[in-house]
């Protein structure tokens, strides 16, 4: 086992106590949300903080070891999101100097000291002025190399004498402002990184899925768009004007629900985060309007009937019957089940499809059971809380529950096989490549239009069908994860029991499939043509560009 290295206490000039000081591990240091952690031993007895420093130290290191266990990123993945440390120019140095003295000045001149207090206040010791450098480098962005510590600690030093000289005229009444103070620059760089501050937003700020998760993934790069925009990365030079300018650039190439429950969204949820931090003092992207242009006499805007989002009953029809063709044996075990039986389950249950691609066999109820259900957690998805789903006589006819106990002697997820995973950025976990190659396949099948999302398309038909079939608006809710809007706050008395759902799902018909009562066809490997796989590769590249459109996942001509 490793040994920890003891720290030693430390003075910090703003404070009187002893403080223990800590490096946070570098693939902490995202879940973390800093590079170090400063604790008070809340004594001012260096012998009394010795005692109590090995007690704090533990604490920081078991709260350490509870986030390893919750799972950490992978290498280098929180170092990839981390922007650039800043360059340090003589002016940010002198800037630095200032806050410097003003920092130590402001905590000691309410109470000037004397004595052996005065004597503290002047005094510093090489490691300190060391610890210092690096505190407020690390504090402005700015790279701590060995170089930009040994620039800054001489100004450090004199940031103190001249804030000492200012303490000592305090006690005679004298207050003005130093020359000191007066004289020093601004800092060429973001008081409050609108960049680095979002960081801090993604990991303490509540987000689904924290720094890695989808919300994050999505505003991440509108944040650095906008800072592109208005050409700075400082938050508090930010203003309403700047978003308002920003929502105009982005009208002609976003829908409207777009720019302000993403782009706008992002900014004003960062903002409002540093405001109850104590950080900013207003947020000047609050409750920006973005109004729809409903002008009747533009004859180029023409009115569009709305895209369909769902599949009709024929296209479920053909993509069920593929699910019963007989694989290639180049295709894993995985991905054949993945296509065998994920669009019958998103069929009869509506679910989200990475919400099934990340279903374990203990997700799956056990064959004592007399109603089979999945159990559906919270993960990086839009859902919140758990929800049991009855599974569809249907699919359990077909053997469903066989192949769930192959998985669950194997001790492995239903879709997917960790041993075959290839590492990756945590935001993009293995459950949702399945998901991604399913949607690749569904598409090759060239059974839907350009526009309907394969996976997706399934739980807006669930929707259709169950208002057709007269499904309980309710209990479907409850089965969907959807709570309608002008649902009566009760619904959430009682339990939603199994049977109740189930015999919901149960009014969803059957699909007439043929095949199920076909042998299965043999696996013949069809080798296109190269003008074919010219073909598809654009049709790829178009619908990867309407996507974007429609989300606004990047922006337009950046």
């Amino acid at each position: 086992m490793p040994t920890i290295k003891m720290p030693s206490p430390k003075k910090r000039p703003t404070s009187e106590f002893y403080w223990i000081r800590k490096k946070v591990p570098v693939g902490l240091r995202a879940l973390v949300g800093k590079t170090e952690v400063w604790a008070s031993l809340k004594t001012k007895d260096e012998r009394k903080a010795r005692i109590k420093i090995g007690a704090v130290n533990a604490e920081i290191e078991a709260e350490w070891a509870r986030l390893r266990a919750g799972g950490l990123p992978a290498p280098g993945a929180d170092r990839e999101l981390e922007p650039a440390p800043f360059k340090l120019t003589h002016q940010d140095l002198h800037a630095l100097r200032g806050a410097a003295h003003v920092e130590i000045r402001d905590a000691w001149i309410k109470e000037p000291p004397t004595g052996f207090r005065k004597l503290r206040l002047s005094s510093r010791d090489e490691e300190s002025l060391q610890e210092d450098a690096e505190e407020w480098l690390e504090k402005g962005g700015y790279e701590v190399s060995t170089e930009n510590v040994e620039r800054l600690k001489p100004l450090l030093l004199r940031a103190r004498n001249e804030a000492t000289k200012d303490v000592e005229r305090a006690l005679a009444g004298d207050y003005r402002p130093s020359p000191e103070v007066e004289g020093a620059p601004q800092r060429t760089t973001p008081a409050l990184d609108f960049i680095t501050k979002f960081e801090e937003y993604a990991v303490k700020g509540g987000l689904k899925g924290g720094k890695f998760g989808p919300t994050a993934k999505r505003w991440r790069p509108k944040i650095r768009a906008f800072c592109d925009f208005i050409g700075h990365r400082d938050l508090k030079r930010m203003s309403t004007a700047d978003g308002y300018r920003w929502a105009d650039h982005l009208r002609d190439k976003f829908a409207h629900e777009s720019i302000k429950n993403v782009w706008l969204a992002a900014l004003s949820a960062t903002a409002g985060f540093m405001v109850e931090r104590r950080e900013l003092d207003q947020n000047p992207f609050l409750r920006l309007k973005v109004r729809e242009d409903k002008s009747e006499d533009d004859p180029t805007k023409a009115k569009k009937e709305p895209p369909r989002k769902g599949f009709t009953l024929e296209e479920a029809q053909l993509i069920l019957t593929a699910t019963l063709a007989t694989p290639s044996d180049l295709i894993s075990v995985e991905m054949r089940a993945a296509r065998r039986w994920l669009p019958w389950l998103c069929a009869y249950s509506g679910a989200r499809v990475n919400e099934l691609t990340s279903l374990h066999p203990d997700d799956i109820s056990p064959l004592t059971k007399k109603i089979p259900y999945m159990t559906i957690k919270p993960s990086l998805e839009k859902t919140g809380q758990w929800r049991v789903v009855p599974i569809h006589s249907h699919v359990i006819e077909q053997g469903f529950m066989g192949y769930v106990q192959e998985r669950r002697d194997l001790n492995k997820p239903l879709f997917y096989d960790p041993d075959r995973s290839r590492g990756g950025k945590p935001g993009n976990p293995q459950f949702k490549k399945v998901a991604e190659r399913i949607a690749e396949w569904v598409h090759g099948l060239d059974i839907i239009p350009d526009g309907v999302k394969p996976n997706h398309a399934w739980r807006h038909l669930f929707k259709s069908v169950a208002r057709d079939v007269g499904m309980d608006r309710e209990v479907e809710g409850f089965i969907t994860g959807h709570r309608p809007k002008d649902s009566n706050a009760g619904n959430d008395y009682g339990d939603r029991w199994i049977k109740t759902k189930s015999a919901e799902i149960e009014k969803y018909p059957r699909y007439e499939i043929a095949a199920l009562k076909a042998d299965p066809a043999p696996h013949r490997r069809v080798r296109r043509t190269s003008a074919q796989l010219a073909t598809a590769a654009e049709a790829k590249t178009a619908r990867n560009g309407a996507r974007t459109k429609g989300t606004g996942d990047t922006l337009a001509g950046k």
